[in-house]
């Protein structure tokens, strides 16, 4: 056993997951330490407990995305037989899938078998060695929802077809194929691609996976949408939610019955913001500033809210209509200053869609602004 276990030995995964996860007191909150993910949040927050709150975040995230496809086409989780969580790792969504879905109706499929052993023992669900190769892969399941995130944005034109040929082929009648790329607007001007192409590059943040095989793709959505038709013979309806994965990779919705419709879907982003200013005072009084900025149309950030150690401490009403940054700030007074508290700082949107801007122990908040 190589876990990294992550809460209640860290107050700020604790009080993040108290704040943020559903049904706390059942979330598995264990981390592998060969998780990519995990280590490529390492590698940029510095310290564990930042890497896991940057991990957890873009977990939720990921769900929050799945879930507004779901609720909308299914009217619940609890309404579908059979979910694959494909190219899964080692289970950066997938605990919070469970949360909401029978685990034994969950599959998670991934090319590390360790990664897939570690869900399996973890989290309870159905496990799927995958292959570096769309024909040899195996599986006799059918799903009402595939979702296969951060995956098609690293495949190279062939394998980007066979891929998603081989998951189209797995759907019920009914279900849906969610999968994210990287669009070809993230390009810088001089790499542009044409609308009907793919772009694929050598490199990714794998530490393992062939860059040949596994590398950085970008695509426009004529290809996307040449891809589709030619897979599943001009039959697949798809939705396209420009940067709908963590307001950076496109979401892809595929449809396999030929009749849907997206008249009446509607998306939400969540939205997202930054503290750029913190001080404590010499009689208690902590003040804080930033930013949050609200992209959704008709939407508007409602709140900043404030928890010390999971306990509501204050909260300010704020205006922030679509497609416009808000500056806010306000002072506290504490009643005791403690260096170990933990402060975390979130807003919430009228959708009901969050954004934390940090939680972490007070001495952190002062030391970095």
């Amino acid at each position: 056993m190589n876990y990294t276990i992550s809460g209640a030995e860290m107050p700020a995964i604790k009080t993040f997951v108290h704040n943020q996860v559903k049904f706390p007191d059942r979330f598995n909150s264990t981390i592998d330490n060969q998780d990519e993910m995990y280590l490529f949040a390492l590698q940029n927050q510095g310290s564990p407990e930042r890497a896991i709150i940057r991990y957890y975040s873009n977990g939720i995230r990921i769900f929050d995305a799945v879930k507004q496809v779901v609720d909308w086409h299914f009217g619940s989780f609890h309404k579908i037989s059979a979910f694959l969580d494909f190219a899964s790792g080692y289970g950066r969504s997938t605990r919070f899938f469970v949360q909401e879905i029978p685990s034994d109706k969950v599959w998670i499929s991934d090319i590390y078998a360790e990664g897939v052993k570690f869900q399996v023992e973890q989290f309870g669900v159905n496990g799927i060695v995958s292959t570096s190769q769309p024909k040899d892969y195996l599986c006799s399941q059918s799903f009402d929802v595939i979702l296969a995130c951060s995956f098609f944005s690293h495949l190279p034109k062939a394998t980007f077809s066979q891929w998603l040929k081989v998951l189209y082929n797995l759907l019920n009648p009914n279900g849906l194929l969610l999968f994210s790329v990287h669009d070809r607007s993230l390009l810088p001007s001089h790499l542009m691609i044409d609308d009907s192409e793919l772009l694929f590059c050598l490199n990714s943040e794998s530490r393992t996976l062939d860059l040949g095989e596994y590398g950085t793709s970008y695509v426009g959505e004529n290809f996307v949408a040449n891809t589709i038709a030619d897979i599943s013979d001009h039959q697949a309806v798809y939705h396209r939610i420009p940067q709908g994965i963590c307001r950076y990779q496109d979401l892809y919705i595929l449809a396999k019955n030929p009749t849907m419709t997206w008249e009446n879907f509607r998306y939400y982003h969540h939205p997202i913001g930054k503290i750029e200013h913190c001080h404590l005072t010499a009689d208690g009084v902590l003040e804080l500033g930033g930013w949050v900025s609200e992209i959704n149309p008709g939407g508007q950030v409602s709140e900043i809210l404030v928890y010390l150690n999971t306990l509501l401490v204050y909260r300010q009403t704020i205006t922030c209509s679509d497609n416009y940054d808000h500056q806010w700030h306000f002072s506290l007074k504490l009643d005791q200053v403690n260096l170990d508290d933990i402060i975390l700082v979130k807003t919430i949107n009228n959708f009901g869609l969050e954004w934390v801007f940090d939680c972490a122990p007070l001495e952190f908040w002062l030391r970095g602004n």
